[in-house]
């Protein structure tokens, strides 16, 4: 993916529509254009995509967005079975293009980041790391599906642009975890529902984590702990850790397949939670929150 900004003509080509329609929308404010030095309505990708997605309208010509994995896929809508199918078919036999797209594509139809990671990403990766069991190469078909998924997952991140005035939010994984994805996936989700996003990926300590929080000063901090051990240890470390952005007025939320069982008592400053959905609805009941004191301010 290349482009960056269209013409209201190379956005009218994408979507099928006429070029003084979608100069009429523009004047009308349902989609926002920037101007250049010489006075030519220009488009960004994120508001071309949000523009589709809120409007239903379906992409004609997605190579004229830079999504050319789009183009491509749509040779495959023939094919039986889901999106998570046809996605763990092309994980597994390394067609990176063409996965992008079930990612991508999912997305411009409106399906929301949290589902596209609990609906379609998550099965289909839960299916490739069970190959190793019945079969010698699963372990390599795996990493490489990861990459492939790393992939899609930073395009899409692309395609998505909080406000300008979107509250600040942190993470990554524990110190001994090695699983980059999650937590790549979280970042997507919060940054779909409204926030600045710094994902600080695999293997970081919370002490990092908190320096982060301050310097970005956070309205919210995750973890997700997907292979980390020392339960016991973890989960003191992590009513620690809560306490301490508690102070500075960052709320704590803890996700992953191994995250540890928390002490009684611990909730307060801590949200758990299971699937992407449950993070994206905790993400806005704190927005909404934010803004119901700032009215009653």
């Amino acid at each position: 993916m290349n482009r960056t900004a269209l013409s209201p003509k190379e956005m009218a080509e994408a979507i099928g529509v006429s070029e003084s329609s979608l100069k009429r929308w523009a004047d009308g404010g349902l989609i926002r254009v920037a101007r250049t030095a010489g006075g030519h309505r220009r488009i960004s990708l994120p508001e071309a995509v949000r523009f589709v997605r809120e409007q239903g309208i379906p992409i004609v010509r997605p190579e004229l967005l830079g999504l050319p994995e789009v183009s491509s896929l749509q040779l495959e809508l023939q094919r039986a079975g889901s999106e998570t199918d046809r996605l763990y078919d092309f994980l597994t036999t390394g067609r990176s293009k063409e996965a992008r797209g079930v990612v991508t594509s999912a997305y411009l139809r409106g399906t929301s980041a949290a589902q596209l990671a609990d609906d379609i990403i998550a099965p289909a990766m839960a299916r490739v790391g069970d190959l190793w069991r019945h079969d010698p190469a699963g372990i390599f078909v795996e990493h490489r599906a990861t990459d492939i998924m790393i992939q899609a997952v930073n395009q899409l991140r692309l395609l998505i642009e909080p406000p300008a005035n979107a509250p600040e939010a942190v993470g990554g994984a524990p110190a001994g975890d090695p699983y980059v994805l999650p937590s790549l996936l979280v970042a997507t989700v919060l940054t779909a529902e409204g926030y600045h996003a710094v994902n600080l990926g695999a293997n970081c300590p919370t002490d990092s984590l908190l320096q982060a929080a301050q310097q970005h000063k956070a309205r919210l901090a995750w973890i997700s702990i997907s292979g980390v051990t020392l339960e016991p240890f973890l989960a003191r470390d992590m009513v620690d850790f809560s306490g301490k952005l508690a102070a500075m007025g960052t709320r704590l939320i803890i996700g992953g397949r191994t995250r540890p069982v928390l002490p009684a008592g611990s909730d307060r400053h801590i949200q758990t939670g299971v699937t992407m959905a449950e993070l994206a609805a905790f993400a806005r009941g704190l927005l909404a929150a934010d803004d119901a004191r700032q009215q009653a301010s």
